[in-house]
């Protein structure tokens, strides 16, 4: 009974993972800054590179502050926020930016696939709804959400046993 569950979770954290670095690779195309290329190529500076990381964290908030509907400053947030591996302080911003472009699939992934990063595997439904029906032609997705559902739904009816491995 863990099995399945272990493998639709695999599955759909594959794909949200895949996602959400498309959607960093769309940001860097569409000539956004990205700061996860910094990270690659200084490596030994690893601390420095994380105080810059931090005070473009500062400076997003600070634009977003005065300028709530900024959607370059919100997307430099995001990506900031996910280099620094901040997965809670992220998702609040991305459903900002899921409400401004309802239509934009890349949002949606990267929403799932932080929820599924903080293993909110409920919370990762919605989203993944959003993009089955922005993307009706991705059978396999379709599959996935459905076995997760599923999932989901059994580990609630489950009485809480401690996790053991």
């Amino acid at each position: 009974m863990v099995k399945p569950i272990q493998r639709v979770l695999i599955i759909v954290s594959g794909l949200a993972f895949l996602s959400s670095m498309g959607f960093m690779a769309a940001s860097v195309w569409s000539g956004n800054p990205s700061s996860q290329h910094s990270a690659r190529s200084s490596q030994p500076g690893e601390e420095e590179f994380n105080n810059q990381l931090l005070a473009q964290e500062s400076g997003y908030v600070a634009v977003l502050e005065r300028e709530p509907d900024n959607e370059i400053a919100l997307q430099g947030l995001i990506q900031t926020r996910l280099a620094l591996q901040k997965w809670e302080e992220v998702v609040e911003p991305l459903e900002t930016l899921a409400e401004s472009a309802p239509d934009n699939p890349d949002v949606w992934q990267a929403l799932a696939a932080v929820r599924i990063q903080l293993q909110d595997y409920e919370g990762a439904i919605a989203p993944l709804e959003k993009l089955a029906k922005l993307t009706p032609e991705n059978e396999e997705l379709k599959e996935q959400l459905a076995k997760l559902k599923e999932e989901v739904k059994k580990l609630q009816e489950q009485p809480k046993i401690p996790n053991e491995e």
